[in-house]
């Protein structure tokens, strides 16, 4: 097989939310096939981790943000409490998704380097 063949059709690529691998584009969770040991597994997890954890804390503070805007209406101190804390919830919820992106890009550069040259760490 020519390199060409097997960078084309075989390595995976990230494109924001979604990944491609050949002619096939695949969303976060079905990439889990893909790291089935050694480093990449263990990025993969973590990076699964870190995603669903910076969801959690977005649904958190949705909820902050929307109990902010009924509570609002009979007492403004703590609708407005409510409110500061959703954003500064949300704007923690992106150090875990980056995080989370950082792990799975490394976790696909080393898949895409075992593919292309047979090694792994």
């Amino acid at each position: 097989d020519s390199l060409l063949r097997v960078y084309n059709n075989e390595t995976i690529h990230s494109f924001g939310r979604f990944y491609i691998k050949g002619s096939k584009q695949f969303n976060f969770s079905k990439l889990k096939p893909e790291f089935t040991a050694g480093i990449t597994k263990d990025l993969y997890k973590k990076s699964k981790e870190n995603l669903i954890l910076g969801r959690l804390i977005s649904v958190a503070a949705v909820g902050a943000l929307v109990s902010g805007a009924f509570i609002k209406k009979d007492n403004k101190n703590a609708g407005i409490a409510l409110s500061i804390a959703g954003i500064g919830l949300n704007l923690f919820s992106l150090k875990f998704r980056k995080k989370s992106k950082e792990l799975i890009d490394q976790a696909i550069w080393y898949k895409n380097k075992e593919i292309l040259f047979g090694t792994q760490p």
